[in-house]
């Protein structure tokens, strides 16, 4: 059997950050979701879905549109708007510019909802995450995640 040997130096620290990283990263994600879930019934994917709608002009989108902002492939996003326009939290039309391509729309119920889990959403946030990092280290973490998002392919 091979011996496993961690790097030393820059190797040792990139590998336990990143360790760090995605394991801290992964509990936090899971906490949202599950705090979202039992409070409002949403997903956080669901979430993020009205979010981007609510901050779109007229508070619509177009699927593709929406598609690249969530990062999710056509498929699974057409599941997820089926859901929530079965809740009546949007509405699917077809495009008047572009009859191959839907406008998605947040419904007033959907802004409701939106409003509703959101507050609980940034107590949530508040406490996983915001209360355990200062303003000066939340402006490293916006540059470094910036910098490394412009850096990934589209």
């Amino acid at each position: 059997m091979t011996e496993i040997r961690l790097g030393f130096g820059r190797d040792a620290l990139a590998q336990q950050a990143w360790r760090t990283y995605f394991e801290t990263s992964q509990r936090i994600r899971q906490n949202l979701e599950t705090e979202l879930k039992e409070d409002s019934g949403l997903a956080v994917s669901d979430y993020n879905t009205l979010l981007l709608l609510w901050e779109a002009p007229e508070r619509t989108l177009t699927m593709s549109a929406l598609a690249k902002r969530l990062v999710f492939s056509p498929s699974r996003l057409n599941y997820r708007i089926k859901v929530l326009e079965d809740a009546g939290l949007v509405t699917k039309t077809e495009c008047p510019d572009d009859r191959r391509a839907h406008d998605i729309a947040l419904t007033d119920s959907g802004a409701e909802a939106f409003l509703t889990a959101g507050r609980r959403h940034r107590q949530t946030i508040d406490e996983v995450f915001l209360s355990h990092v200062s303003d000066e280290e939340l402006e490293v973490i916006g540059r470094v995640f910036a910098r490394i998002g412009k850096a990934l392919p589209e």
